[in-house]
């Protein structure tokens, strides 16, 4: 039985898969739409179509991931009712990424566990994946998230060559019917070579910001599955959606999504059986536009640590701190959640400022991202407590 204003907290997590409860995704059908129109026909050849490449461009929190999940596993049950043997496969590079070896030995592991082998190259493992897709008359539906933090972090793996050319393995389809890439923006096309590029192709969908009243209805549906009747009313919502709609937040629905979650814990710490305005209000002026829940999920435990370390090292007189100050940190937050001593700061760092987590202006000025001067001391305070609660004591 539910108690205090949630009725189910996780319906407001960045990991909550949406996709699975709801039957479409809020302003985003003629995106579904589209996609559609461009895989659909490969059911028709029942799956024996060569390798399709589409870009998916469009900020943070616009729903690229949920939309293309939610597509996935559409075209999955479309093709199982045909009887064709295609699956679904969803890689975030921030996560499953790295070196390219790694990176293939994580998508072998989710398409067949028996073709993963140590000893294997990065192509051992591509041709592999491929003949065992040919032989087996199985077909993949590849979405690869974060690929233009990917390119900027790890140039020179060569992954999208590699995976917008498997068709040249080969003189029949290779099995894999599309890779769709998700990224923010076009800038990441700087950074490829002419064939890398060429490769890539130039066919993409854009997933505009969404606007407040967009925000609002997407939030309406979050409020039902998260928290009691009556806990949240309209006014609260459209605030919320008015922030998140503003110029600074630019549509980011995970930013709206975290509003909407902590908001909900103040008001449940004070005892109050609604979520007020000035709950909101109190919780604006301790998280940042530029560091969202999803954001600290997805650094690796070392970085968090980092990130920490750079946090306590900052004060309210002061938005930067040097190196030499998160070294010291670095080694007494280790003590304290009794990890083994992280080496290689810098790496961790450099992460960071990848992931626009943090702004690096030089060795003696590392400040985060975004964050209001102003207000630091309660910013600091609010994600202190967000990356405590995501480092677990006694790993590493």
């Amino acid at each position: 039985m539910s108690t205090g204003v949630f009725k189910n907290q996780e319906s407001l997590s960045p990991d909550f898969p949406i996709e699975m409860y709801w039957d479409e995704i809020p302003h985003r059908t003629n995106q579904i739409n589209m996609l559609r129109n461009f895989y659909g026909d490969i059911l028709e050849k029942k799956g024996k179509s060569f390798l399709r490449r589409l870009q998916i461009i469009g900020p943070s929190g616009s729903g690229k991931t949920c939309t293309l999940k939610f597509f996935g596993n559409e075209f999955e049950s479309k093709a199982k009712a045909l009887g064709v043997n295609l699956k679904h496969v969803y890689m975030n590079l921030k996560f499953e990424g790295g070196r390219r070896v790694i990176f293939y030995r994580n998508l072998v592991r989710k398409i067949e566990p028996r073709l993963v082998s140590a000893s294997f190259s990065a192509e051992e493992m591509l041709r592999s994946l491929v003949s065992y897709l040919q032989d087996e008359q199985r077909f993949i539906l590849l979405t690869i998230d974060e690929i233009d933090y990917f390119v900027r972090h790890f140039k020179k793996e060569g992954i999208v060559y590699d995976l917008t050319r498997l068709n040249e393995l080969s003189n029949r389809p290779c099995g894999v019917v599309g890779v769709t890439f998700l990224a923010r923006g076009k800038e990441f096309h700087d950074l490829l070579d002419s064939a890398e590029l060429s490769s890539l192709g130039r066919t993409f969908v854009e997933f505009k910001p969404y606007s407040s009243s967009q925000v609002f209805d997407i939030l309406e549906g979050r409020v039902e599955e998260a928290f009691n009747r009556g806990v949240c009313s309209d006014e609260t919502l459209r605030f919320i959606a008015d922030v998140t709609a503003s110029r600074k937040i630019n549509g980011d629905l995970r930013y709206a999504l975290d509003l909407l979650l902590y908001s909900g814990v103040l008001a449940d710490n004070q005892g109050s059986s609604r979520i007020l305005l000035d709950h909101v209000r109190r919780v604006l002026n301790q998280i940042s536009p530029s560091l969202t829940t999803e954001d600290v999920v997805g650094i690796s435990d070392e970085g968090k640590i980092v990130l920490l370390a750079v946090v306590r090292s900052l004060s309210d007189d002061y938005p930067y701190t040097s190196l030499r100050e998160i070294r010291e940190n670095v080694g007494v937050l280790c003590e304290e959640f009794k990890l083994k001593p992280i080496e290689n700061i810098e790496e961790s760092i450099q992460d960071l400022w990848d992931r626009q987590v943090i702004d690096f202006r030089s060795l003696l000025e590392i400040g985060i991202s975004g964050a209001p001067v102003k207000d630091l001391d309660k910013f600091l305070d609010g994600l202190i407590k967000r990356l405590e609660a995501r480092i677990e004591y006694g790993t590493g």
